[in-house]
């Protein structure tokens, strides 16, 4: 049984990261929070072939230079909080699932030829020409399941 919640906490994290990423991040409408991620973190990207220099340190500049993305996921971690009622392993994989999505999008952003390799649908998210796709920053998963994975060449896949 354990190993059922740990798949379902992964896919949780997976689905929490893919909504957030789509209607609160690149919500433009929301300014306050998508600003620091569409505006800043977005533009360093291009800007730098996907480096972005803002996750150089672990302590981050500021708000719109790293921070945000520290807020929003230790604020998902309390959200989930009460998910240890239902299951311990439950909420470990949720606890590691945002550890992993900070790990990986870090890793991804100080080394981009390791993230073109290794994490390419996160490539296409920052790379094409819309950026407004490719929503899964871990994994494609819900990029796949809700057809919003697109290649850098323009076909969904």
């Amino acid at each position: 049984m354990m190993f059922v919640w740990l798949i379902t906490g992964f896919l949780i994290g997976s689905l929490i990261e893919w909504l957030a990423h789509r209607y609160l991040l690149h919500n433009l409408k929301l300014r306050n929070i998508s600003h620091a991620h569409f505006r800043i973190h977005h533009r360093n990207t291009r800007h730098n072939d996907g480096y972005d220099s803002d996750y150089e340190s672990l302590i981050p500049k500021g708000y719109d230079h790293g921070w945000s993305e520290i807020v929003f996921l230790m604020l998902a971690v309390v959200i989930t909080l009460p998910s240890v009622y239902v299951s311990f392993w439950l909420w470990l994989a949720l606890l590691i699932h945002a550890f992993s999505y900070y790990w990986l999008h870090r890793k991804f952003h100080l080394q981009p030829q390791w993230g073109k390799r290794w994490m390419p649908w996160h490539w296409d998210h920052h790379m094409n020409k819309n950026q407004n796709s490719n929503w899964g920053v871990t994994n494609p998963i819900f990029d796949w399941l809700f057809l919003t994975r697109v290649k850098q060449d323009g076909n969904k896949h």
